[in-house]
């Protein structure tokens, strides 16, 4: 009886001993995780900006191209 007791907390140190050094896993999907959040966050601030850009385009190219008929209108009466 006393052997097995002795076995049992041998075993359980050594088991702790061990979870101390071993890699977790779920460390490593969470980092995996941040990553992610991060990478996806990054392409969406570079969509919105490149969205923002062609709009302000789209916008000067429309304000001109109203101005330039206009002008022309004014020009034939």
């Amino acid at each position: 009886m006393m052997y097995t007791i002795i076995a049992i907390i041998v075993i359980a140190v050594v088991l702790l001993i061990l979870s101390f050094f071993m890699n977790d896993k779920f460390d490593d999907l969470e980092s995996e995780l941040e990553q992610l959040s991060i990478s996806t966050m990054q392409e969406n601030y570079q969509i919105k900006k490149k969205i923002n850009i062609l709009e302000e385009e789209l916008l000067t190219d429309d304000f001109s191209n109203d101005t330039i008929h206009k002008n022309d209108q004014y020009t034939e009466r």
